[in-house]
C-alpha cells in the first residue's frame, strides 16, 4: 500500500510541478497568472486521493489546419 501511495503523491505533486515549468511560457497574458495561482492552491489542498479521482488527461496540442 506504501508504493501506492507514494505513486499518488508523485502524480499531484507531478501536476503541480508541470504547471510550475509552463508559467515561463504565458508571455505577457494578464488572466493566466490568476488561474494557474487559482489552480495551484486548490491543487495544494486536495488529497491525493481526491486528484486520482479527478477526469483529468494530458493536454493534447490541436493539428493545424492547412491554409
Amino acid at each position: 500500500m506504501r508504493a501506492q501511495e507514494k505513486e499518488k503523491k508523485e502524480s499531484r505533486q507531478a501536476a503541480i510541478e508541470e504547471i510550475h515549468n509552463v508559467i515561463p511560457c504565458i508571455g505577457r497574458d494578464e488572466e493566466m497568472p490568476a488561474l494557474i495561482n487559482s489552480t495551484l492552491e486548490k491543487l495544494w489542498f486536495f488529497t491525493d486521493e481526491a486528484f486520482l479521482n479527478l477526469d483529468l488527461e494530458p493536454y493534447k496540442e490541436e493539428p493545424m489546419e492547412d491554409e
